[in-house]
């Protein structure tokens, strides 16, 4: 009898634990991933097989060996939201760095999160480029301290990495004025010797912007070509074979050559899934954001230096996000529009492209959120089976955000319109999203509303409703 009795009190007191661990449909909840008492910032997340997710972030942890230092850190969720590893996650490596710089966080075609960030360790104190394999049960595939792939007495920074579909992995990275690649065999063996060096003309700088697995176990690289802080900075490409072969030509590929972006802004891609990649980004003369496809082959779908969203110069365009419908081959942009003055008018605005460039909501786009008193933070969209959905942070006040989301079909009418994805009056940064397998949107930020920041996440359904 005692045996049952706490047997059942057990089981209860697990099911009271888990029912708060999982997704939340209150947006003034939200699921809590770090919830602790020093800072977890700059989260990633990418969707797993069967609905779930990995979550990354550095931990500033006071306890840890040393001190202080952004350590490494990661959580797997279920598609329910339950939390898969010990509570608050698993650290993967504890760093003596006092500050951070962007990192990679990617999953192979079996299932394993493949990490890339900078490290500290060893030698102590040098800063170089560890890369990670972890399995679903968090058990580090390639040792302790992973695989170095970049160890040089010089500047190294922004690394990345992706699991290629022939099931090795690529990572990139900066060094000095150059950028650096090399690929890895399952067994985490470095194939590339040194890398394949990306080098830099006279007077530029490269820099890592993003980089994706590409068709037949190759590797899409987008980088920031720069002229010194004044000097105008382009958006160059390039996609790597399994032998380190540039397939785009040793001149790379130029998607925007015809301004300038802003200083310090890297944008992200996402591939077409035929070997291609689709581009967002936004110039600085004048602030207008634009999209280009580039095709499996190198050349350009859309005109070059891309297609406006909007024609409409008196408005600001930028911060945009891209979204890509293989089926139609349609490209979605989505970007934070501004309406100059002294004071703060932002909405979101989105444009659809077809194969081609030619815009396919009105010279102006589509007004998904209209003009609020609100600042704009971040914009993030992912392509539904339903259509594009947008989630971006709404800033009344400082440290005053929420976060919003909203879905367009591909016809340009909005389906859900702008709903709370979190809902409390916080701090709210680096959101991340992803879809997931089982067609649901994950979102991640660090949050302030206990602390300088922990790391909340929460789901959004098909018929973005919240929760499970």
């Amino acid at each position: 009898m005692k045996h049952t009795l706490l047997t059942t009190v057990c089981f209860l007191l697990f099911s009271i634990s888990a029912a708060h661990a999982q997704w939340s449909s209150d947006p003034m909840v939200n699921l809590g991933v770090a919830i602790k008492p020093d800072d977890q910032v700059q989260p990633k997340i990418r969707a797993t097989p069967g609905g779930g997710c990995y979550i990354s972030w550095f931990d500033n942890d006071p306890t840890g060996h040393p001190p202080f230092g952004y350590d490494v850190d990661m959580q797997r969720l279920d598609a329910s939201g339950f939390a898969q590893w010990q509570s608050g996650g698993i650290r993967f490596a504890d760093l003596g760095m006092s500050s951070t710089q962007d990192y990679g966080l990617e999953v192979d075609t079996e299932g394993n999160a493949l990490l890339a960030f900078l490290d500290d360790r060893h030698p102590p104190g040098v800063s170089n480029v560890t890369v990670m394999k972890v399995d679903r049960y968090g058990r580090q595939l390639w040792g302790k301290f992973g695989r170095q792939v970049g160890v040089d007495a010089g500047f190294n920074g922004n690394p990345k990495i992706t699991g290629t579909s022939d099931g090795y992995a690529v990572a990139a990275w900066i060094n000095n004025s150059d950028i650096v690649l090399q690929r890895l065999s399952p067994t985490g063996d470095r194939l590339w010797g040194s890398g394949i060096r990306i080098t830099a003309p006279a007077g530029l700088t490269y820099a890592v912007a993003d980089l994706h697995a590409g068709d037949d176990g190759s590797a899409i690289i987008s980088f920031v070509s720069s002229a010194g802080f004044t000097g105008p900075k382009h958006l160059l490409a390039n996609k790597i074979s399994p032998t380190g072969e540039l397939l785009w030509g040793t001149d790379h590929v130029i998607v925007f050559d015809g301004g300038s972006l802003q200083f310090g802004n890297f944008p992200p891609f996402v591939t077409d899934g035929a070997g291609g990649a689709v581009f967002g980004w936004y110039e600085v003369d004048p602030l207008q954001s634009r999209a280009q496809h580039i095709l499996s082959d190198g050349t350009e779908a859309f005109p070059h230096n891309g297609v406006p969203g909007s024609t409409d110069t008196s408005h600001n365009q930028v911060n945009p996000s891209v979204s890509y419908d293989p089926a139609t081959g349609s490209t979605y942009l989505f970007w934070d529009e501004i309406l100059p003055g002294p004071l703060t008018n932002e909405g979101i605005s989105a444009q659809k492209f077809d194969g081609a460039g030619v815009v396919q909501w009105g010279a102006t786009g589509l007004v998904v959120q209209p003009f609020t008193s609100a600042a704009v933070i971040n914009v993030t969209s992912a392509f539904t089976a339903e259509g594009p959905l947008v989630v971006w942070s709404s800033e009344a006040t400082f440290a005053q955000d929420t976060i919003m989301g909203a879905k367009v079909d591909s016809s340009g009418t909005i389906i859900c319109p702008p709903f709370a994805v979190s809902s409390i009056l916080s701090s709210k940064s680096r959101l991340d999203l992803t879809l997931a397998a089982n067609g649901q949107a994950l979102a991640v930020w660090s949050d302030g509303r206990a602390d300088g920041g922990d790391i909340y996440a929460q789901n959004i359904k098909s018929d973005c409703s919240l929760g499970r």
